[in-house]
């Protein structure tokens, strides 16, 4: 069973958000319930205080002035409950990054939307993918990489996270990766290098372009569409075991 939390100060998107979980968890069979509603950070730590186990948390990342911010509520969260796997909720893309470097490891990010169509599908990518992984023989969804995208500084990123790579074009031997919430990172590697850290969850595509095969959502034409909405080109002979993964 997955155990749901959803935190957030704001009613309107914190009920927006469990009638749309509710619903895919009915319409898709799945074995998680919504355990918890948190307005703020003194009831989710009641809560899960009193109720120890491991959580899918949908976090608000501001609370407004004079209260602790999402990233300060991951923190206590990683420094108590390690297994906690949480989704960041925002209308601030920009501060993505910012998370990133803070070393929380967020499970991922999730806008703040009132286009339902919009907010379910990135509710359901995170917990398809957290019941996914908790299948036998799955890999951890916690793994992250150390990308060194500047002299001096390492920016842990989810491999979860991580939609595809590519080679960049612009720099020589640079390789780009593409990350579920926009984040773009560069830094200066090969394709085959990149790749053999990444694990059997990605696969080479096409001489450019690696994929993360739990983002992989279709293929027409030989373009893969991905979750993230971007389309990739698939080489001729891997088009068969591409469409392995479509679910």
């Amino acid at each position: 069973m997955l155990n749901i939390i959803w935190c957030d100060d704001d009613p309107f998107i914190l009920h927006l958000g469990a009638d749309q979980i509710n619903t895919l968890i009915a319409s898709q069979g799945w074995d998680a319930k919504i355990v918890s509603l948190a307005s703020c950070s003194q009831e989710l730590f009641s809560y899960i205080k009193s109720n120890p186990s491991q959580y899918l948390v949908f976090l608000d990342l501001d609370f407004g002035r004079g209260k602790l911010n999402g990233l300060d509520i991951a923190r206590e969260l990683r420094r108590t409950e390690s297994d906690c796997k949480i989704v960041f909720t925002t209308n601030h893309n920009e501060m993505a990054m910012e998370v990133l470097k803070s070393g929380v490891e967020p499970f991922g990010f999730l806008e703040k939307s009132s286009d339902i169509s919009k907010l379910s599908e990135g509710i359901r990518k995170y917990i398809a993918m957290l019941l996914n992984a908790a299948k036998p023989g799955a890999a951890s969804p916690a793994e992250t990489i150390l990308l060194n995208a500047c002299i001096d500084e390492e920016i842990p990123v989810l491999l979860s996270d991580i939609v595809y790579i590519e080679t960049e074009k612009s720099v020589s031997h640079g390789i780009t990766y593409h990350t579920i919430n926009g984040s773009v990172i560069t830094i200066i590697s090969t394709l085959d290098a990149e790749q053999e850290k990444l694990g059997d969850d990605f696969l080479r595509v096409h001489r450019s372009y690696v994929v993360n095969k739990k983002h992989v959502l279709g293929m027409k034409e030989g373009l893969i569409k991905l979750s993230s909405q971007q389309e990739v080109p698939c080489s001729f002979r891997l088009r068969s075991e591409v469409k392995k993964w479509i679910v």
